[in-house]
């Protein structure tokens, strides 16, 4: 994707195709001089994207030249909510979303029809009004964007987008590098459940109990997908439990080298000799009970030192998964479905999960709209999965607010050596 900036009287030479985007401000756009002008109708016709944000002055009225010759009359003022259009460069987990809440809105007054709107504010007694909005113009796409320009760039897209009262803010800006890069909105984000310290030695009485829930999961979600953290050393699990997992959409990770205990204990020399024993151990599991085991790590509790990692890469895992209690790092933001150059290289990377009640219905709304994996983890006493425990109905439920959420949004149930292949080269 190339990046144009346009400042002052001139713009950069004429881009022709989606994946090129030029940004401008209103009041820079005005000042622009009639040959720059021209370039940039030129760009948007031959398929850039134009992004057009900020520095309005309420009370004015703003002309779309050169894309259109509409003009609107800028204004702002409370708002008792905001809507999310289905417009096609917004990510399909947002499309169509309503939030109730008080806050003051950018609005454009006088828009013809054929100025879509992308995110308009909700008035409880009047219309609704456009605060982001795209024209088509050729085979390119211009947004325009009444907020401020002042966003910060360095400010976190999930933390933004969590905010009900920030999330239009960055929205606009998102939707144009995304489209211009050749991220598909529609699209779904990555859904997965992960259950740790299962299957475990001598579990002889849960598999009535294991079959209940994941009938209790495929109801609330047919599609759903739920691996299980498994350490090498637990070589005598109980075949009732493993024929329950058969029938359903389940799968299998390391959960440790070879036992449950914290790898910092583990001197660097022996790290290799563990993984080693590990792999027999796993590759006897798999003879015996036809399992299958992921290329992907879940160290016990969580710790591992730099060396263990290193010692994962060169043995081929493509990832390690690591429990975040806040949000995500910015970084782990994706840009989904676009072409990448093919890497003789193994890609390592990091699958942030997070326990369900940090999982609020803002957080998934915000992961999802980034196409960022929605990863959930439950321990077994989360799910009465433990080796004496009663029957719990409540516990069955633990899962079933990702679940909802994943079926309202068709988000896509996938393993996580699925989700690590997806992972963008560099992010490690």
């Amino acid at each position: 994707m190339a990046l144009g900036l346009a400042d002052g009287a001139a713009v950069p030479s004429r881009f022709e195709g989606r994946n090129q985007l030029v940004a401008i401000n209103f009041d820079l756009l005005e000042r622009l001089e009639r040959q720059a002008m021209t370039r940039l109708r030129e760009s948007a016709e031959s398929g850039a994207t134009i992004y057009v944000r900020g520095a309005l002055q309420p009370g004015r009225v703003y002309s779309l030249r050169p894309f259109s010759d509409q003009r609107f009359k800028f204004s702002i003022k409370p708002a008792d909510g905001y809507r999310f259009s289905t417009h096609p460069i917004l990510p399909a987990a947002i499309a169509g979303e309503r939030i109730a809440t008080r806050l003051k809105m950018p609005q454009a007054l006088g828009l013809e029809d054929s100025a879509r709107p992308i995110v308009s504010s909700l008035h409880n007694f009047g219309p609704e009004r456009p605060s982001i909005f795209a024209l088509e113009v050729g085979s390119g796409l211009v947004i325009f964007d009444l907020h401020a320009d002042d966003y910060d760039e360095g400010r976190d897209p999930v933390a933004d987008l969590v905010e009900p009262a920030m999330r239009t803010a960055g929205i606009g800006a998102l939707a144009a590098v995304d489209w211009a890069a050749g991220r598909d909105p529609a699209t779904p984000a990555p859904v997965n459940l992960v259950i740790d310290d299962r299957p475990i030695n001598y579990d002889y009485f849960n598999a009535g109990k294991l079959d209940e829930l994941l009938q209790h999961l495929e109801a609330q979600c047919p599609r759903f997908h739920l691996d299980f953290a498994w350490t090498p050393s637990h070589t005598r699990p109980h075949h009732g439990y493993l024929n329950v997992l058969r029938r359903y959409n389940t799968g299998f990770v390391w959960h440790g080298f070879l036992h449950h205990v914290d790898h910092r204990t583990i001197a660097d020399t022996d790290l290799e000799a563990q993984l080693a024993e590990g792999r027999a151990r796993v590759d006897e599991i798999c003879l015996k009970y036809g399992a299958r085991f992921q290329p992907v790590m879940i160290f016990p509790f969580e710790k591992d030192t730099p060396r263990a990692e290193e010692v994962l890469r060169r043995a081929g895992f493509r990832a390690k998964v690591q429990t975040v209690r806040g949000l995500p790092p910015s970084y782990y933001y994706r840009l989904r479905d676009v072409a990448r150059e093919p890497s003789l290289d193994i890609p390592f990377s990091t699958i942030f999960r997070a326990p369900v009640e940090m999982l609020s219905r803002d957080r998934m709304l915000a992961l999802a709209t980034l196409g960022t994996p929605i990863v959930a983890l439950a321990h077994p006493y989360n799910l009465a999965l433990r080796r004496i425990s009663r029957r719990d109905k409540a516990a069955m439920s633990y899962f079933d607010p990702i679940l909802r959420f994943a079926a309202e949004k068709s988000l896509r149930p996938m393993s996580l050596k699925e989700i690590a292949a997806e992972e963008p080269a560099g992010r490690r």
